[in-house]
């Protein structure tokens, strides 16, 4: 499809992107409550860094990234704030996480979109080689992905990749073989919260390795999906091409109203 490299921007393939992000400190970096919900104040940049920091220094991390409709979630359901409560990093993907924190007088410092961290990752995971994991979609979607990537970024070291659909046999499988390739970041896409459920339930196994939360990203990086056009990305909308895009997501408008009717309330009652 003439759509599938579409999404690989290249204005940092120029740039000196270690010493850029060499430059970027997390001395300020801090952690904004919105509706309940810790989210870490970041800069698409100091994102890239921090994540940067988790793979040197070891360990295994889970990192969620939020929106309206999962903060929501996370709110009405004690599992889900368990699970939150131990990941290592929030990150406000949506613009409507942005638009509450200003209403709510704690602003955040940049809304990181979940395509634009994960390929500003790739991009610095071929410089630094790093190896990445892909686990989501369809076989077919997924492998796409894989190839498209690999067309943009030659040299980036994709150590496995499996679709998201598996039975609880193959899953030990999946499991397994993402140890055995020992990768450094592991993109997750099974939809939420069923990916930040399952992060959760694995990351014991594992002993450095990062895992994001990435929903549908593979499916777009497949071409699968096409990204929200420039006037939907720039203006916040993108939620909003989604739902006209795919009907079907159209209930969870209820908790976004939710969400943003909370923010006013919290505004108002703060007075």
């Amino acid at each position: 499809m003439a759509h599938d490299t579409a999404y690989y921007d290249s204005y940092k393939e120029d740039r000196d992107l270690v010493l850029e992000y060499n430059q970027v400190t997390l001395d300020k970096a801090t952690v904004v409550n919105v509706m309940g919900i810790g989210i870490d104040n970041l800069t698409r940049n100091q994102a890239v860094v921090k994540v940067m920091k988790m793979i040197e220094e070891g360990g295994t991390h889970h990192i969620i990234t939020l929106n309206p409709y999962k903060i929501q979630r996370l709110k009405s359901n004690g599992d889900l704030k368990i699970i939150s409560s131990k990941a290592d990093m929030h990150i406000a993907s949506g613009a409507g996480i942005q638009w509450a924190a200003r209403m709510l007088r704690t602003p955040i410092a940049e809304r990181v979109s979940v395509l634009s961290l994960m390929m500003d990752l790739v991009r610095i995971a071929e410089i630094k080689e790093y190896s990445i994991f892909l686990v989501g979609g369809r076989p077919e979607v997924t492998e796409k992905a894989f190839s498209n990537i690999r067309k943009s970024f030659p040299k980036i070291r994709i150590v496995g990749r499996h679709g998201g659909y598996f039975s609880e046999e193959r899953e030990k499988s999946v499991i397994e073989a993402m140890r055995k390739s020992e990768a450094d970041i592991v993109f997750v896409g099974l939809g939420f919260p069923r990916e930040d459920k399952w992060i959760h339930s694995i990351k014991n196994e594992f002993k450095n390795t990062v895992f994001i939360g990435v929903g549908g990203s593979i499916d777009v990086l497949s071409g699968d999906i096409r990204k929200a056009p420039p006037f939907f990305m720039e203006r916040g909308l993108d939620w909003f091409y989604r739902i006209i895009t795919q009907p079907w997501r159209v209930g969870r408008l209820l908790r976004v109203g939710i969400f943003f009717l909370g923010a006013v309330f919290k505004r108002i009652t703060s007075r």
